[in-house]
């Protein structure tokens, strides 16, 4: 891996958050962990565009990929 490629913002087109099973949606996260609205909100800018793998039961990064990735249509989303 190149250095520079750690500051590359752009995403891979195989990243959860381009796949149909993630959920970044604020109100989704919220709804999942009831109580992150104690600490914060499922809005906040430290959450990025994290969210949920609804294939693996995971909360993660839209930049993590798996070998279950499949392409979000708009419907998906």
């Amino acid at each position: 891996m190149k250095i520079l490629d750690l500051f590359d913002s752009s995403m891979p087109k195989t990243a959860c958050g381009n796949c149909r099973h993630f959920q970044n949606d604020p109100a989704v996260v919220e709804v999942a962990y009831p109580g992150l609205t104690v600490f914060s909100s499922g809005y906040a800018s430290v959450r990025d565009q994290d969210g949920l793998c609804s294939q693996h039961q995971l909360y993660l990064s839209a930049r993590d990929s798996c070998q279950n990735f499949a392409l979000a249509t708009k419907e998906c989303r």
